[in-house]
C-alpha cells in the first residue's frame, strides 16, 4: 500500500514539474517548433473526454543526441515532439499517460525522456 501511495506522490511531483516547464517559456529553445495552434496537455488518470474525438496513440521522445543538453530542455524537446505529433494528426489535446521524468540522471543509463498518450480533437 506504501508503495501505491509513493508512486501517486512521484507522479504528482513529475506532473507539477511539466506544469512548471510549461508554464515558463523562457526555459523554452531559441528555434522553437512548437504547433501553430496550441494543444492542451491532460495529465491525471480520469478525465473527461466529452465531446471529443479520439484520434490514436501519440508519443513525443527527446533524441540520443539530445543527452548532451540539460533535463530542461530534454524535457521541452519531447514535449514539443509530443504536440507536433499530436497537431499532425488534427489533436487538439493529449491525455499524458505515461512519461519517464525523472531529474535522476544515473551513469551509464539512457537520459532519453518519453512522454506517452492518447491524442483527441475536442470542440
Amino acid at each position: 500500500m506504501f508503495a501505491v501511495a509513493a508512486n501517486r506522490l512521484i507522479f504528482r511531483v513529475m506532473v507539477l514539474t511539466v506544469v512548471i516547464m510549461v508554464s515558463h517559456p523562457i526555459l523554452a529553445a531559441k528555434n522553437d517548433t512548437r504547433p501553430a495552434r496550441p494543444i492542451v496537455l491532460l495529465i491525471g488518470e480520469e478525465q473527461d473526454f466529452t465531446g471529443c474525438k479520439k484520434l490514436g496513440s501519440v508519443t513525443g521522445a527527446s533524441q540520443e543526441s539530445d543527452n548532451d543538453k540539460p533535463y530542461p530542455q530534454r524535457l521541452i524537446i519531447a514535449r514539443t515532439n509530443l504536440q507536433n505529433e499530436a497537431a499532425s494528426i488534427g489533436a487538439n489535446t493529449i491525455h499524458v499517460l505515461r512519461s519517464n521524468t525523472s531529474r535522476i540522471e544515473v551513469p551509464g543509463v539512457d537520459k532519453q525522456i518519453i512522454f506517452l498518450g492518447e491524442a483527441y480533437h475536442c470542440e
